[in-house]
């Protein structure tokens, strides 16, 4: 798998991928482009090994006026025939590497509360509920607020991708820890 910045020829594949992860309330391909050529919107897409896209995310930030420099993510999804196989993990880990790269000292994401799986992929990630969002996708379907602090999430993944490549290494945690 590939992870990359969406390119114009990508948004069939990013459709299928939309209409199969959210039917009818997904967006169109209007509203995808609209969201992923604005100013400041930057899309990642999961490609397969035959160059098949089997994932994206939408990632946006704030205008720098802003006394805060905040950012997030607008959309992220992936093909339900790939997922638990790592690509939401690796398009949420470029998104936020992206972000930080940019200055981002806070991000947000919002979330259905009734999809208990995308909450722990992003809680793995440092994100924290925030608030709940009443009917937020629609008449008794809440969302969730969740929100991250950039700099830490890629410090903690930055330590735990360390610690597994010196375990892989075969020195273990414990002789990773007297380095």
């Amino acid at each position: 798998m590939r992870i990359r910045r969406f390119a114009l020829t990508d948004l069939p594949g990013v459709m299928r991928v939309e209409r199969a992860s959210f039917g009818a309330a997904g967006h169109s391909s209007t509203t995808f482009l609209g969201h992923a050529l604005r100013d400041r919107k930057h899309s990642f897409v999961a490609e397969d090994e035959q160059g098949t896209v089997v994932g994206y995310t939408l990632v946006r930030m704030n205008l720098g006026w802003l006394s805060a420099r905040r950012g997030g993510i607008t959309s992220i999804a992936v093909d339900p025939r790939q997922r638990r196989r790592g690509t939401g993990g690796a398009l949420m880990a470029r998104a936020l590497e992206y972000l930080a790269e940019e200055g981002v000292d806070e991000a947000d994401l919002e979330v259905e509360v009734n999809n208990v799986a995308a909450q722990s992929l992003y809680e793995a990630f440092g994100f924290r509920r925030s608030h709940l969002l009443p009917n937020y996708y629609g008449p008794n379907c809440d969302g969730m607020r969740m929100v991250v602090d950039v700099g830490r999430a890629n410090q903690t993944r930055t330590r735990d991708a360390a610690r597994a490549k010196r375990a892989a290494d075969g020195r273990g945690v414990r002789a990773a820890r007297r380095d």
